[in-house]
């Protein structure tokens, strides 16, 4: 994770396409087990299994983080009328002075603005808790994914 978060649609077709891969590899897996007559791996589970078990996964949490990240948006738009109304703007992740001269009387405008802050603060907290819960799972999910690589090659 870079802290860029991608264009949302992006993010959840990839996650889509994981998963469609994940139905599509259980599905060959199974098709295999039967061929062969049951299953490899000590847990019971084949590799094909456990990597399509993976792929759904991590898939679902893109998706997951992409309708997280439009409800957050979504939350920071419901702010603008009142962003508005008092002469401020969100720069970033806060919430400063709109340029120019203001009508607002500046101690309405300094108890919004710290108002707004307050809210803006959460939103952004809560997506940073989201971003820092993805990034621990997509490493998990690196982890996996280079055993099972492993041992696909036989090391």
């Amino acid at each position: 994770m870079t802290g860029r978060e991608g264009d949302p649609a992006s993010t959840s077709a990839l996650g889509g396409t994981l998963r469609r891969q994940a139905l599509d590899l259980a599905d060959l897996a199974a098709d295999l087990a039967a061929d062969v007559g049951g299953t490899s791996g000590t847990s019971g589970t084949s590799p094909a299994t456990t990597l399509a078990d993976e792929l759904d996964r991590v898939g679902a949490l893109l998706q997951a983080w992409t309708t997280d990240g439009v409800e957050a948006a979504h939350r920071v738009r419901t702010l603008d009328e009142r962003l508005r109304a008092a002469d401020l703007v969100v720069d970033g992740t806060r919430v400063v002075e709109a340029p120019g001269p203001s009508r607002v009387e500046a101690l309405r405008r300094l108890h919004e603005r710290e108002h707004l802050q307050e809210l803006l603060n959460r939103v952004t907290s809560a997506r940073a808790k989201d971003a820092a819960s993805l990034a621990r799972e997509l490493a998990r999910s690196r982890d996996t994914l280079a055993r099972l690589s492993v041992l696909a090659r036989g090391r």
